[in-house]
């Protein structure tokens, strides 16, 4: 009996032992590196990305903080310092009425930010909605949306900027606000045009589908489905259309009619600083290389973001 308890029980025992290494040892390549190999992970935004994102940050900071900053007043003139070089006391030296340039070009920082960010913002959201219903609606609501955005894209940008600022231009002291309003009208149609392709996309995918056929609402699909999908892209563009109102807005001040003085504009100090060039270079190159830069970092920017977003699209 004892012999046929052994004969019994040692076999199931086994039974039960088995599976349970055998269990983890298949568990273990699935779970490792061979299930990962098919993986496409987001590409390294790398060093110069971080660079770019610094630059901005500071420059950021700086204008939001130069009130406080141990910096001149941009509006301080010192005598015997006209179109003076770069010095320890003046790091960007004097313009030709002996102010700080250094100064200046933070204060205008100001101004090309305020305008490019506040007029980013509204664009994304009115040229975010539009888009979106041109590309989930199609139909004839597409058709009048798109009517409407080529129409506007016919124009130059800088031609129809000049023509609203003159007409609107009533109030010198009105100006930002007339900018805004102006560089947001140059802005939706781009925005429009984005957000709507990348609706056509994200509106046919299953999940859409199957959040239609289960009778939700269009509204709850836009905002609860597509828009999450969309919004990477549209944030990315956004910052690309930053960078293209800060260029229209220093062509507007290099022509005179962007904020009246003696508020400083980086497009204001390349036009004052044109006579001087030969004498003295830097008091248009400062300013129009801080223009280059700040508008290279938010063009590499929102590239890196987008690729970074594009093999997420990719695989789902």
């Amino acid at each position: 009996m004892v012999a046929d308890l052994d004969s019994g029980v040692a076999p199931a025992t086994a039974a039960t032992a088995e599976p349970a290494p055998a269990a983890i040892v298949d568990a273990g390549p699935e779970n490792g590196s061979d299930a990962g190999a098919g993986v496409r992970r987001p590409k390294a935004l790398g060093v110069m990305f971080w660079l770019a994102v610094g630059y901005l940050v500071v420059l950021v900071l700086a204008a939001i903080f130069a009130e406080v900053l141990p910096i001149k007043d941009p509006a301080d003139t010192f005598s015997g310092t006209a179109k003076n070089g770069p010095s320890a006391e003046f790091w960007f030296g004097n313009d030709g009425a002996g102010r700080d340039i250094f100064s200046r070009v933070i204060y205008g920082a100001q101004v090309s930010l305020i305008i490019a960010s506040v007029g980013a913002t509204l664009a994304l959201l009115i040229g975010g909605m539009i888009g979106m219903a041109a590309g989930y609606y199609r139909s004839r609501v597409d058709t009048i949306i798109t009517t409407f955005t080529d129409a506007t894209l016919v124009i130059p940008p800088l031609i129809l900027a000049l023509s609203l600022i003159l007409f609107l231009d009533s109030e010198a002291a009105r100006r930002v606000f007339i900018l805004i309003v102006v560089f947001v009208l140059l802005s939706i149609a781009p925005i429009a045009r984005v957000v709507r392709a990348s609706t056509l996309v994200w509106s046919e995918r299953e999940f859409v589908l199957a959040a239609k056929t289960m009778g939700a609402r269009n509204g709850r699909i836009m905002f609860r489905e597509v828009l999450p999908n969309v919004a990477p892209a549209l944030i990315s563009y956004s910052l690309i259309v930053m960078a293209n109102l800060i260029v229209v807005e220093g062509a507007v001040a290099f022509l005179g009619l962007s904020v009246p003085p003696p508020t400083p504009t980086w497009g204001d100090m390349i036009n004052k600083g044109r006579t001087d060039l030969e004498a003295a270079a830097h008091i248009s190159l400062v300013p129009a290389a801080v223009m280059f830069l700040t508008v290279l970092a938010l063009n590499f920017v929102g590239d890196k973001l987008q690729e970074r977003y594009e093999p997420r699209e990719s695989v789902l």
